[in-house]
């Protein structure tokens, strides 16, 4: 078995494993299609590793970079159905996550049922929080997000501050769990961070970086412009919420204690910590990810996933 990270010209046989083993069900679509592929793999939107025995494909990994902040998301893994597939599954798993490692610094994954997080600790991952599925109802439809950072990247991750947010209990285990840090570089001063698109939208008191999903009718805030960020925020917030948007995403360097109170405040809960997640020149910083409109988490929870996410929201309660 030959293991090959996928080049443009690659995609023509890459849609056609991929129509071959899947239907409409596939939450990647995109991949059914040999000129889309070619394009995201030439923008560097898209990663796909590759097994193959001779000229035949056995199975296909997705990854999908970041380039904001240097990071691989490791994405769903199809294994034709030979007798090899465990063993297939899991070199294209360990290609993704060396890939993640070694050429951004960051790889994350999400894990959804008991098994899979059982999976995700056998590797060496740390569970940094959790995600809800955009528009969740339940805590049901939440993801748990299993990250793996690596502390001899080219970018140094600089050490938190000491805080109310890093002082939090679930943030404590995770800068437990990293080795290495720098100390006296200033963390950014602007936030929430992302990655921003274009001009921006205009509103009262200054100027935000929305990203808008359309799939899942859900809003990331990537950044913000001008004197009150958080103000900036809740105006935004209140206006999307009246065209029927309740779900809102952001991430804060942690050093901006004041924001994260006043946006608890406001309504966001903190759902996960990311170590080094923002990336600036040399040095990675510590952000703490917050969401507007998180279903509720039962009191007394009765599967993995309410036990979990009870587990995660309360040791990110001050």
């Amino acid at each position: 078995m030959k293991l090959t990270l996928a080049q443009p010209d690659h995609a023509e046989h890459i849609a056609r494993f991929y129509q071959s083993i899947h239907g409409e069900e596939f939450p990647h679509p995109e991949m059914f299609e040999a000129a889309t592929v070619a394009q995201l793999l030439r923008d560097e939107e898209l990663a796909v590793v590759v097994a193959s025995d001779a000229k035949r494909i056995l199975g296909c990994g997705l990854g999908f970079p970041q380039t904001w902040n240097a990071s691989l998301e490791i994405g769903a893994l199809t294994v034709d159905d030979v007798e090899e597939r465990n063993q297939i599954g899991k070199a294209l798993f360990e290609a993704l996550r060396r890939l993640g490692l070694k050429t951004y610094g960051v790889a994350f994954f999400r894990a959804r049922t008991e098994a899979s997080f059982r999976r995700a600790r056998s590797t060496g991952a740390t569970c940094w929080g959790f995600r809800p599925a955009p528009g969740a109802r339940t805590v049901e439809d939440c993801e748990l997000v299993m990250g793996l950072f690596e502390d001899d990247g080219d970018a140094v991750r600089v050490q938190p501050p000491d805080n109310a947010v890093t002082r939090l209990p679930f943030a404590q285990r995770i800068i437990a769990s990293q080795a290495g840090h720098e100390g006296e570089i200033p963390y950014p001063k602007n936030f929430p961070v992302g990655a921003p698109r274009g001009t921006g939208t205009p509103v009262i008191s200054g100027r935000i970086w929305p990203t808008y999903h359309s799939r899942g009718n859900f809003i990331t805030i990537e950044s913000s412009a001008g004197p009150y960020p958080v103000e900036i925020i809740r105006e935004f917030v209140g206006k999307v919420r009246q065209k029927g948007v309740s779900d809102v995403r952001l991430a804060l360097p942690v050093n901006q204690e004041a924001a994260f109170l006043d946006l608890v405040d406001f309504g966001f809960s903190p759902v996960a910590y990311l170590p080094g997640w923002f990336l600036r020149g040399a040095h990675r910083f510590d952000c703490i990810e917050m969401v507007a409109g998180l279903p509720r988490i039962p009191r007394d929870p009765s599967t993995f996933m309410e036990r979990a996410v009870k587990k995660v929201a309360d040791g990110l309660q001050s």
